[in-house]
């Protein structure tokens, strides 16, 4: 069997009839739990191994830090870019999604370059000159060739990237034979099949420290709970806390009142995008946001405490 890296954790729970790999990608833990085995003619450790490296494959494609990446290479000041297939189908679907939520903007990536980077509060100038490079209508994708009509924008897939992984992962792991699973790609869930009791799976949201709620279950079979938070990351400026997530129509990190946002649907693709339009919305878009996915789930925490569903 392949060795990737001495870097995983590979562990037997007799009890539970499960088999769990536990491993560090996209700057986070991750730990893929199958239970019952796999299907005839497979290796559940090999089969938790490829997951593993087709998680640290992704990596390597859309990592913001290594030059030779996909997202690296979009990022680059130039017209057009040939890329994976898998990247090309990324792009295609954040510009899909944001048709209809068009809070969602991938191309926000000159904006929060400004803000990650910041020793103070930017100026309306420099504001203004980030804005001008973003909007999703500047990238179009053909076939495997991603084309930017203004040089400079720059893509950020934050919001998708581990829910089209977990999608993946979750696909694979079906292919390979595998009926009931856990996968947590750093807080992107996806529970394959039911729950090896034979019920539905039961995920607790967390609540956010120093919000007063009792915290609400969701329970699932075959779906993806995506949780995207406020409270996550943060860029501290001159004493003052701003959340990472910035508002692409307005060049300033999201004001929104939820601080919590979870999906549950069956693409964890669509939960991760859904999980940050979310908090963009804020309680006042809530109902409107629910109203044009009924496919999925929403529970939304805001600051006082409220539970939005």
């Amino acid at each position: 069997m392949a060795d990737f890296s001495k870097d995983f954790r590979i562990a037997y729970d007799d009890a539970r009839d499960a088999c769990t790999i536990r491993f560090r990608c996209f700057d986070t833990p991750n730990s893929v739990t199958v239970f019952g085995g796999v299907g005839k003619g497979a290796d559940v450790e090999g089969v938790l191994l490829e997951v593993r490296r087709m998680c640290l494959e992704f990596h390597r494609l859309w990592s913001f830090s290594l030059p030779a990446s996909d997202i690296a290479r979009i990022n680059e000041p130039r017209e057009r870019v040939q890329v994976d297939m898998r990247t090309a189908l990324l792009i295609s679907s954040m510009k899909l999604f944001h048709e209809t939520e068009p809070a969602f903007d991938f191309t926000v990536g000159p904006v929060s370059y400004v803000w990650k980077h910041a020793e103070c509060v930017p100026s309306e100038a420099q504001m203004e000159e980030a804005l001008s490079h973003v909007g999703a209508g500047k990238v179009s994708v053909a076939g495997d060739v991603i084309e930017k009509s203004d040089p400079l924008v720059q893509v950020d897939i934050g919001g998708a990237a581990k829910g089209f992984v977990a999608d993946s992962v979750a696909a694979y792991l079906r292919s390979a034979g595998v009926a009931s699973a856990d996968i947590d790609l750093g807080g992107n869930l996806f529970m394959v099949g039911e729950h090896p009791a034979g019920r539905p799976w039961r995920v607790s949201v967390r609540v956010p420290e120093g919000v007063s709620a009792k915290p609400p279950i969701v329970e699932v079979r075959n779906q993806s709970v995506v949780t995207s938070g406020s409270y996550e990351r943060f860029v501290e400026i001159d004493g003052k806390r701003y959340q990472h997530i910035v508002d692409a129509r307005t060049g300033r990190p999201s004001d929104s009142d939820i601080v919590s946002a979870t999906v549950a649907c069956a693409s964890s693709l669509q939960a991760d995008m859904l999980a940050t339009s979310t908090l963009l919305a804020g309680s006042k878009g809530f109902v409107a946001l629910k109203s044009r996915h009924p496919e999925a789930r929403f529970i939304a925490i805001t600051a006082d405490g409220a539970i939005l569903e």
